[in-house]
């Protein structure tokens, strides 16, 4: 399996997880688009890939934003012939508990820990399906990494939102199998180049 030039986006790429997920993913030969919300983070994760001479950049998004994940997306594909890997790894964690909480805190949680995942997966998935489909015989359909963090977070927003990535990631999985995606979840540590086969 050939990794050189293979492209793959990480978000949450600032920090954590997808930092970590990023620098890995660098080190094994992917150009690596590190997308965080924060221009900053995502530019120091894309410019420690780059120092160990990697190939990187660095892209602002707010994933639960659909037209911003959508504009990301086709913005990329337009630099580059296709998108081979996409890891999930944003998360965000409110500062109220539960009993203080509000709904707007409540909703900003949601959106970026699962809806972000589900439109950033969503997006790369039709980008991945329509590059099988006009490329050549031996293209394949293209992998997306979920990372499902640790369940025992006290946050209940937090917690909620992991469990529907599980739960997510088995949907989609079953989903877009017949379309030569493979998705699964992984825990936050995991090296996610063992993920990799066949893209």
């Amino acid at each position: 399996m050939t990794i050189l030039g293979k492209v793959a986006l990480v978000t949450g790429a600032g920090r954590g997880a997808g930092r970590a997920a990023a620098l890995e993913l660098g080190q094994a030969g992917f150009t690596v688009i590190a997308i965080d919300i924060n221009p900053d983070s995502a530019a120091r994760t894309a410019e420690a890939i780059t120092q160990a001479g990697g190939r990187a950049e660095a892209q602002a998004v707010d994933v639960s934003q659909k037209m911003a994940v959508q504009t990301l997306i086709y913005d990329v594909l337009e630099r580059y012939p296709r998108i081979d890997m996409l890891v999930c790894a944003a998360e965000i964690t409110p500062g109220n508990s539960a009993l203080k909480m509000d709904e707007g805190e409540w909703n900003r949680t949601l959106d970026v820990n699962l809806k972000g995942t589900f439109l950033c997966a969503q997006t790369v998935a039709r980008a991945m399906i329509a590059a099988r489909d006009t490329g050549p015989p031996e293209t394949g359909g293209g992998l997306i990494v979920l990372v499902a963090r640790d369940r025992a977070v006290p946050h209940a927003a937090v917690r909620a939102a992991r469990e529907g990535l599980r739960g997510l990631a088995a949907a989609l999985a079953d989903e877009w199998k017949d379309s030569g995606l493979r998705v699964v979840a992984l825990r936050a540590g995991e090296p996610v180049t063992a993920a990799i086969a066949n893209i």
